[in-house]
């Protein structure tokens, strides 16, 4: 008889879209930060791995003079955990420029998917149960390089008017519903500001909960709660968390 233990397996990019419970994840974690970083250009397509900073990604196209992946300048994730959410700014998502991706099934097997193949929505890509991403192949335009660094410039400039990035955080808690932008809610319910402990609602943007200094993951939870509460009872509005929540 061969016994079989099951073991909790994490997939882990850079983990900035991930909460993880102040007992920690008790299991396997499989970080691909520690490898799977290749970046290169075939034409007009950039193959890059899965654990590549998607930042490098956007300015190894700037180098190149290809434009499109100007607006995701300043998302601090890789480009696998990029596409496992199909990251979105400013009305465009990773998964408009994708041609195919490269995965690792659950036996070990490696096969390539092309986007028409791949299952995705909104902040969402549904794959089977641990089948790993290793890399992404991204159809890209020519354009003029001085135009390309000048929309990555407006970006990032966006950027840091509506967003706290003087804190940490985990990115946008929760997935805008079709009733509109979250943050929108959010503040209209007077929540900017609200504290639990040292996790705090942003007063930049109601859709960030920053941490003031030594925030614990109950604190962040426990405001993501009341939050999700407070919007349904007072808007009948169902968020959706888009930060990942892990661990015992």
């Amino acid at each position: 008889m061969v016994l079989r233990i099951a073991i909790p397996l994490l997939i882990l990019g850079k983990g900035t879209n991930l909460l993880v419970k102040d007992d920690g994840f008790r299991g396997w974690v499989v970080c691909l930060t520690q490898g799977l970083k290749k970046i290169e250009q075939k034409g007009d397509v950039v193959e890059a791995e899965a654990g590549l900073p998607l930042q490098r990604l956007v300015q190894f196209t700037v180098q190149k003079g290809l434009t499109g992946l100007e607006p995701f300048f300043g998302i601090p994730g890789t480009v696998g955990g990029g596409l496992a959410m199909n990251a979105g700014a400013w009305g465009g998502e990773l998964k408009d420029f994708l041609l195919s991706m490269t995965l690792m099934k659950d036996n070990g097997e490696v096969v390539e998917r092309s986007r028409q193949r791949l299952k995705f929505s909104y902040r969402t890509l549904d794959l089977p149960p641990f089948w790993i991403i290793l890399k992404g192949r991204f159809q890209l335009e020519k354009g003029k390089k001085e135009e390309i660094l000048e929309k990555v410039r407006s970006y990032s400039e966006m950027r840091k008017r509506t967003q706290p990035l003087d804190y940490p955080s985990a990115g946008s808690i929760f997935k805008n519903p079709k009733e509109g932008p979250a943050g929108k809610w959010i503040e209209e319910a007077g929540l900017k500001g609200c504290r639990m402990g040292q996790a705090m609602i942003s007063d930049r943007h109601a859709n960030f909960i920053i941490n003031l200094g030594k925030a614990t993951a109950e604190e962040i939870i426990n405001l993501m709660e009341m939050v999700e509460r407070k919007i349904y009872e007072e808007k009948g509005i169902f968020l959706e968390r888009e930060v990942r929540v892990v661990g015992d």
